[in-house]
């Protein structure tokens, strides 16, 4: 018994222990500070803005309430809220720019789905509208170079709405391309050849242009960007649809328009 006493207590020594550490490791992290729930309403409130511009939607008002409030679950709410009209107003914004561009963006996720799939892809997205315009994406604009990855997700929540507004500034401006018309194109692109083609032959692209009819009807493309292989499939098909509706018709594409019923 002498000797099972202290070992005994050596024992209760370690449990206590174990028990102590378990509730330390088990202890809540510190709830976020009203600053820190005032600035997430303003980055989704600005998300929101910027995608709503994009979309042509017009903005939603805001009496700039939660910078007063003191209110925890009221700046939560606004959060949450906040959080929704940004998601709507991207699937707005996207949805128009896949429908001006014939350009398959980025599936969006669940609104809550993990963190690290939402970070990813928000840069797949910014990277794919940076894609579309300006047509080059920097190096510079590919990293993140922040801390955490909540600041990560915010940072590039914000280049992929900028890059929207960018994409509907400088892209869709313009009427868009009827959808008819877009799908008769990407059929005479199946016969003519990829819309990377450049075999050396003077026509380039995914509707084998020359040189004269990129100039013509693409000439900012051209300007931008150089040959045809090198434009967005959006930009290619926009070419051909001026060329288009200037009364050329589908000629510059004699036997593959006539491949696809169009003449």
């Amino acid at each position: 018994m002498r000797l099972a006493l202290p070992l005994l207590a050596v024992l209760v020594t370690v449990l206590l222990a174990g028990s102590v550490a378990a509730v330390a490791s088990a202890r809540p992290s510190p709830p976020v500070s009203v600053r820190d729930l005032r600035s997430l309403v303003d980055h989704y409130r600005t998300v929101t803005w910027t995608y709503q511009r994009a979309a042509h939607w017009r903005r939603t008002p805001t009496a700039y309430v939660e910078r007063r409030s003191r209110d925890r679950e009221y700046l939560e709410w606004s959060i949450g809220t906040w959080t929704r009209r940004a998601d709507l107003a991207q699937r707005a914004a996207l949805a128009r720019i896949e429908r001006r561009t014939a350009v398959r963006l980025p599936e969006a996720p669940r609104l809550h789905a993990r963190l690290s799939r939402r970070v990813a892809y928000n840069r797949r997205l910014a990277l794919s509208l940076r894609r579309i315009y300006p047509g080059a994406v920097p190096q510079s604009f590919a990293r993140a170079g922040v801390r955490t990855g909540r600041e990560t997700l915010r940072l590039w929540q914000k280049r992929s709405a900028l890059a929207a507004v960018a994409v509907a500034a400088h892209v869709v401006a313009g009427p868009p391309v009827p959808g008819w018309l877009s799908d008769a194109f990407q059929c005479i692109h199946r016969y003519e050849g990829a819309w990377t083609s450049n075999t050396g032959n003077g026509y380039y692209g995914g509707l084998q242009m020359d040189i004269a009819f990129q100039s013509r009807y693409g000439g900012d493309f051209l300007n931008r960007w150089g040959t045809a292989d090198n434009w967005p499939v959006w930009a290619q098909i926009q070419a051909a649809a001026v060329a288009y509706q200037s009364g050329r018709g589908f000629y510059p594409w004699p036997n593959t328009a006539r491949a696809c019923g169009l003449i």
